[in-house]
């Protein structure tokens, strides 16, 4: 007697492969303003007690605990060789309250009396980036770069212009790209409000500039920026799944804007979706209402569409492009035959 047993196997031909992608640990590096002004001298408000509430809570508030912190208090280019920084993981307590023993016994009268130097504080974070990690530094000011020369003192000068730190700010993108890095630039008061550097900022990738005293920005970035759809399938929506730094810091329904390039393939039915469940669906309509199988005749094997994300609510979208992938081939089934004899 002969017995058959049929295997089928579902097998889709493409030239690359999906993979899920490898998340990395996250390392955020704080730079903390400790100039007198922070304090309110020279006729400022006195904010240092609010963001260094602000910070904390920011730290408490990491749900990873393999996230890596690190603090670094700044104020001229050389005051590191006098100041603590701390660096540890998120939920170890006892480090933490380490650095706010002695964050908290900076005071006017305590604090040195250096200038600003947010070249050298930007500078310095990037020298603390982990490569294994995705970064985030969050440059905390409540001024602008102090000018040159400003001390005759090494501990209160300031060595760099403001022109350094244009240039390095109109370079960030550049340099992210290669790092894995992103920058929040935090402008805690209006004089730290430098509509120069809010304008170069507002053209570079993974950089954001923040004002105000609220340093735990909401953001959110998609899981994966490539995604891949084939024809055959006909789909008429994209499902793209989010991360957050803290969902408890994001509003319900928050609307985000879509901006999908100009293709031969698919428009969008709608210009914006809202954030629900911690995904977007974007719904598709056929370019010119054409049906699939003319989409199917009319377009090569493989077509790269590129689908923006963007939002104005106080809410950054970190990595906001999205790549898709249509491929135009069907799906090919193989069937294997086995025989057994007893």
């Amino acid at each position: 007697m002969i017995l058959k047993r049929i295997l089928v196997l579902s097998i889709v031909l493409v030239s690359t492969f999906s993979f899920g992608q490898n998340f990395k640990k996250e390392k955020r590096i704080y730079m903390l303003d400790i100039t007198k002004s922070m304090w309110g001298l020279g006729g400022g408000s006195d904010i240092y007690e609010e963001v260094k509430d602000a910070l904390y809570k920011g730290v408490s508030d990491i749900q990873d605990p393999e996230t890596i912190i690190t603090i670094i208090p700044f104020q001229a280019t050389h005051t590191y060789d006098i100041l603590n920084s701390w660096t540890f993981r998120a939920r170890d307590v006892a480090k933490f309250d380490s650095a706010k023993q002695k964050i908290d016994s900076y005071s006017l009268e305590s604090a040195p009396g250096g200038y600003t130097d947010i070249y050298s504080a930007l500078e310095t974070a990037k020298k603390h980036i982990d490569d294994d990690r995705i970064n985030y530094i969050f440059l905390l000011t409540d001024g602008e770069q102090s000018s040159v020369p400003s001390s005759p003192n090494k501990i209160n000068r300031v060595d760099f212009s403001e022109e350094n730190l244009l240039g390095s700010l109109s370079n960030w993108c550049n340099y992210s790209r290669e790092e894995g890095v992103h920058l929040f630039y935090v402008m805690l008061t209006e004089v730290a409000a430098n509509e120069t550097i809010f304008e170069i900022i507002k053209k570079e990738c993974n950089a954001y500039a923040v004002k105000g005293t609220n340093i735990n920005i909401a953001f959110i970035k998609p899981k994966s920026n490539d995604i891949k759809i084939n024809l055959n399938d006909n789909p008429e929506k994209l499902v793209i799944d989010l991360t957050a730094n803290n969902w408890d810091y994001i509003d319900k329904d928050v609307s985000v804007n879509l901006e999908l390039e100009n293709n031969t393939l698919f428009e969008l039915k709608n210009k914006t979706t809202i954030l629900e469940n911690n995904k977007v669906i974007i719904q598709l309509k056929r370019r010119n209402n054409n049906s699939f199988e003319d989409l199917r005749k009319n377009n090569p094997i493989e077509s790269k569409i590129i689908l923006k994300l963007s939002t104005a609510n106080n809410l950054e979208i970190l990595n906001p492009t999205i790549n898709i992938t249509v491929r135009n081939k069907k799906e090919r089934v193989l069937t294997l035959e086995f025989s057994d004899d007893e």
